[in-house]
């Protein structure tokens, strides 16, 4: 039996590593924010700048310019705080705390080891990745992990992860890669529809009549340029993917089908639009299941963790040498 002496030494232990997590991100975003000025951020510092001054209506047109793009989570919040005077380096640095905090919060929820959420938070590519480039899909994952840590309040789950896909589309092929599975399942075993499932369902339809009416155009053009790209090596491009999946079925206690059909969504998306940033998607959905094995500390956890901590070396070098992390 624990003490509650011992009880309390672990969670004063974890809120510990919470608030040196949350200053800890807040610091190292503000040190290397002045750094990354090329790339992406060129658009993003450009946006950023450029709606200040106006009213939320007309400051749209300017956002679109740098950024040709209509999803609006990323443009409300910019012209918030671009318009309260607040610096774009103090914003983002808060953004990304919050982003820690919110991950942090779902990992010690699924009792993963402190010292394995404390790695991924400061030394993990893609979330590095989320920090400093990829700026409306840090908001995403914001609203997704909201989703996550609401899931025992329905509706509001339902509504973080709604906005989470408004904040940035590409979300919506995690959502679909669940659903796929979860009906694809449902066809093999012969279960019965609830009204949990039929609630799910009506809410899917809505999801996607509501996003494509206010993205429809933005899809298109999204779509038309990523099936620009050479096609050549597309099929290559899902090695990752690939190497996910097999992981995931190593640490799964879940049903094997269940994840094969969810990461064929993901692999049919590297196909179409390309590996970046769907490879973090298929990465997501195996930290999902190996986080859980034995508290993250597992082969398979600590491999992916040196792996793409060794590439966010490469990834803060170039920005400090090159203004970009790419």
């Amino acid at each position: 039996m624990i003490s509650k002496t011992s009880r309390h030494l672990s969670v004063s232990r974890i809120n510990i590593a919470l608030f040196l997590g949350v200053v800890g991100v807040f610091l190292i975003s503000l040190f290397l924010a002045p750094y990354y000025f090329a790339g992406d951020q060129i658009q993003y510092i450009g946006a950023y700048n450029a709606v200040y001054g106006h009213n939320f209506i007309d400051g749209f047109l300017p956002y679109r310019v740098y950024l040709s793009t209509e999803e609006p989570i990323h443009y409300t919040i910019v012209w918030v705080f671009s318009n309260l005077g607040f610096g774009k380096n103090i914003v983002m640095a808060a953004a990304n705390s919050v982003l820690a905090y919110l991950l942090m919060r779902v990992l010690v929820k699924w009792r993963v080891s402190i010292y394995v959420v404390l790695t991924l938070v400061f030394t993990n590519f893609y979330v590095l990745v989320l920090y400093f480039a990829a700026e409306r899909l840090k908001f995403g994952f914001i609203f997704l992990l909201l989703a996550i840590l609401f899931s025992n309040r329905k509706r509001l789950s339902i509504f973080s992860a709604f906005v989470a896909i408004m904040a940035h589309i590409q979300l919506i092929i995690i959502y679909a890669a669940q659903l796929f599975s979860e009906k694809m399942h449902s066809i093999i075993t012969g279960k019965k529809i609830t009204k949990s499932d039929i609630s799910l369902y009506l809410f899917s339809v809505l999801a996607v009549v509501t996003v494509w009416t206010i993205l429809g155009d933005h899809l298109i053009y999204k779509f038309d340029r990523y099936t620009e790209r050479d096609q050549t090596n597309a099929i290559f491009d899902t090695w990752k993917s690939f190497t996910f999946l097999v992981l995931t079925l190593i640490y799964s206690k879940d049903n094997k089908f269940k994840i094969v059909c969810a990461f064929s969504v993901i692999i049919a998306a590297v196909i179409v639009v390309g590996p970046d940033r769907v490879n973090m998607m298929a990465y997501i959905i195996f930290m999902l299941y190996a986080l859980q094995y034995k508290r993250g500390v597992n082969v398979g956890v600590i491999i992916t963790l040196i792996y793409f901590a060794l590439q966010s070396v490469g990834f803060v070098s170039s920005i400090i040498y090159t203004g970009h992390g790419f």
